[in-house]
């Protein structure tokens, strides 16, 4: 049977550190790990499934910031994908939501069956970006590249026009007013 290699398997070293493997892997993996345990909390509390995953893409997007702040392409990355993927998620649970109270029951089942499908690829991956496999969502991850790309070509930009105006001589002091007899 066919095994992918894993990292560790090959000769080379794997490129991405482990801060940066373990980040996306919990960017990723927000909706398991953080919107789960809400599921079985917010009924208790008064709230719905919807409710549960709210947290989840502001966690991936955090995580986002927290790696284009150190320059992390990869990082950023993945977790911005993570971010949207779980957006779009969050999405679909909201539809089900909706549905499910007054809507067709058919079309509630087909958009569950389909948040449940994005959930496992969500989960998918987790488990690659924990094992530092580059992980590309279907459909997005061009419109999440070019977002990163941008995002980390103006910290660049910022940072260069700070060392510009700190190299810069200063100015000559300005006219002092004649002094008075």
């Amino acid at each position: 049977m066919f095994r992918r290699p894993r990292p560790e398997d090959i000769n080379e070293p794997s490129e991405f550190t482990r801060s940066e493997r373990a980040g996306s892997a919990v960017a990723h993996a927000t909706p398991l790990l953080i919107g789960v345990p809400l599921v079985f909390i917010t009924p208790l509390v008064g709230g719905n499934l919807f409710m549960a995953l709210v947290p989840c893409p502001i966690v991936a997007y955090v995580i986002s910031r927290s790696f284009r702040r150190r320059q992390s392409a990869w990082g950023a990355f993945q977790a911005m994908q993570a971010a949207i993927v779980q957006l779009i998620l969050l999405a679909l649970v909201f539809s089900t939501v909706l549905l499910g109270e007054g809507g067709p029951a058919q079309a509630a089942n087909i958009i569950f069956v389909l948040a449940c499908l994005l959930f496992l690829y969500v989960l998918w991956g987790a488990w690659d970006t924990a094992w530092g496999y580059d992980f590309r969502y279907i459909f997005i991850s061009n419109f999440v590249d070019r977002i990163t790309a941008a995002n980390l070509l103006r910290n660049e930009l910022r940072r260069q026009r700070r060392e510009t105006v700190n190299r810069r001589e200063p100015r000559d002091p300005p006219p002092q007013p004649p002094a008075e007899r």
